[in-house]
């Protein structure tokens, strides 16, 4: 194999390809990253089995054929080259290292055979759901940051729930402390339902603009989820099993409901944790006519109090302690929002923030002797 591709070209796709590989999989030959060049393209694949990702770039393609190179190292290599053209060739009599040639720049590395390399999953006769980049940026980023970041026990709370109900597509994901929820109206009727897990979502961010309003094909298999655009294939292996049922945590019933400026009450978050004890940087939010208090205290460190003047305010006074780690969170993924409504459950068990779009983010309280 031997092929000529832009630096500029290869460099962000192997960054790309790299996160996905990981250096403690399984097998060795994870670890890197698929390389097969055929009729003046090279298409460039790396797999962990959980999460895979294929990427096809131009390239002058001098001999067909394909080797399996260590992503990381690979990756860095070419990060470091000078801007040029990449001179890929596999080294004979085994082919199964590769010659870097940039200039007077020489390397090689020592690869594995590409028909050790597992086949990604197959997608063919799978009817595709189309969603704007946007629209999935904008929801993954409003609900992602509340999945589990590792759970033994419930690996499931450590994907994002999507599916489609009554004209919206909706996204959810919890850790069993706090939950995100969002609705998207769509135009038409969609087949997914589905759990993916975060971390395939995260890459697919990082991948995509947010800002791109281009067509996006969502492949769903039994066992995979496929996102491809352009020249892109994202694959996540998807969590068996129902999600849990989180009708039953939302609360019905509200002690206190208030409105106040998101990015007023994320600044004053921000100050009074500062001198939050204990690892759930635990705050105290005193809602009453008019303010909203915050409240945090250290034994050691002191004490901060703060008041934000509420938009608007109904019902009964009422304190509530959360941890701001996870107000801070719900802030930032609304950040689109103006302004936030909280709504206090009647039994103090959690607070209820609804941004300007209507989707919804439950934190549960900590018990405290205030």
């Amino acid at each position: 194999m031997r092929c000529l591709i832009e630096q500029q070209v290869l460099e962000p796709a192997l960054s790309a390809l790299a996160r996905i590989a990981q250096t403690r999989a399984p097998a060795a030959v994870l670890q890197g990253v698929l390389i097969e060049a055929e009729r003046g393209q090279v298409t460039l694949s790396a797999y962990d089995y959980d999460v895979a990702l294929r990427m096809t770039v131009e390239a002058s393609v001098v001999d067909p054929g394909g080797v399996v190179l260590p992503a990381k190292l690979f990756a860095e290599l070419v990060r470091r080259l000078p801007k040029g053209t990449v001179d890929v060739a596999t080294i004979a009599p085994h082919h199964l290292s590769a010659s870097i040639d940039v200039g007077t720049t020489h390397a090689e590395l020592h690869g594995f055979d590409p028909e050790e390399f597992p086949e990604l999953p197959d997608m063919k006769g799978i009817a595709p759901v189309e969603l704007s980049a946007k629209t999935l940026v904008e929801a993954v980023e409003s609900v992602g940051y509340a999945a589990a970041k590792e759970n033994a026990a419930r690996p499931i709370l450590e994907g994002v729930y999507v599916g489609y109900e009554g004209g919206k597509l909706i996204w959810m994901a919890t850790d069993g402390l706090r939950l995100a929820r969002v609705s998207q109206t769509v135009e038409r009727e969609m087949s997914i339902r589905c759990t993916i897990p975060r971390r395939a979502l995260t890459e697919l961010t990082r991948l995509l603009d947010a800002d791109h309003d281009a067509p996006l094909q969502v492949y769903q298999s039994a066992s995979y989820v496929m996102f491809a655009w352009d020249n892109v294939q994202l694959f996540g292996r998807l969590y068996q099993g129902e999600y849990p049922d989180t009708s039953r945590v939302m609360p019905r019933e509200f002690a206190a409901v208030c409105r106040v400026e998101r990015r007023r009450l994320e600044e004053a978050i921000e100050r009074v944790t500062i001198l939050a004890e204990n690892e759930r940087h635990t705050v105290l939010l005193y809602v009453k006519d008019g303010v909203l208090e915050l409240t945090s205290r250290s034994a050691e460190r002191g004490h901060a109090r703060e008041e934000v003047p509420l938009v608007e305010f109904k019902g009964e006074e009422v304190k509530i302690s959360l941890n701001a780690r996870y107000v801070l969170d719900t802030m930032s993924a609304a950040e689109s929002s103006k302004t936030m409504q909280m709504q206090v459950a009647r039994d103090r068990r959690s607070a209820l923030f609804s941004d300007e779009s209507d989707n919804v983010h439950l934190i549960s309280a900590i018990l405290t002797r205030d």
